[in-house]
């Protein structure tokens, strides 16, 4: 079964990019769950499913010519400091801002979280009570999101190529 060659320790993966890609098995092992940001702004699934398969192809090539069987997109909390930020605020616990790796994020900070509620020392992370910046001129819409993943996506790419080169000397 391919699955168990591409996920033999049914871990959750991410790669190390930028724009990141983060891939993992559903719970019965008969599909590989795949996301990432395939354009700046929020779009139709029936656009992004194929951007996303096309990349799932480049990372797992042993997989072209399996087919999308779901779609679907959500929006990502990002923050200005690039980090998850958990805490407590008006008797609220919260875990967000997980700035793509949700998958692997949040099921790890939502472990710690309900260790926090239950008042257990183990619930403590280096993601509590964080302070959150901002930027001038940001009013909640990431009017800059274009030009920043455009410039994430050329240092991708650079970083890919140069690492291509190291392999191939």
């Amino acid at each position: 079964m391919v699955v168990n060659e591409l996920f033999p320790t049914n871990r959750i993966a991410s790669d190390t990019c930028k724009v990141i890609y983060y891939y993992r098995t559903s719970p019965d092992r008969k599909r590989i769950l795949f996301g990432g940001r395939v354009s700046a702004t929020e779009t139709n699934p029936l656009l992004s499913g194929p951007k996303l398969l096309e990349d799932l192809y480049r990372i797992f090539p042993q997989i072209e010519g399996i087919k999308i069987s779901h779609s679907w997109t959500g929006t990502v909390a990002y923050t200005f400091d690039e980090m998850a930020h958990t805490g407590q605020h008006n008797g609220m616990y919260y875990s967000m801002g997980y700035c793509g790796s949700g998958v692997s994020m949040a099921s790890y900070l939502g472990m710690r979280l309900g260790q926090k509620v239950l008042g257990l020392a183990e619930g403590k992370t280096a993601f509590d009570d964080l302070p959150f910046p901002t930027r001038p001129l940001y009013n909640g819409r990431p009017w800059f999101l274009p030009a920043v993943v455009s410039w994430y996506r050329m240092q991708d790419r650079i970083q890919y190529q140069q690492a291509a080169r190291r392999v191939v000397a």
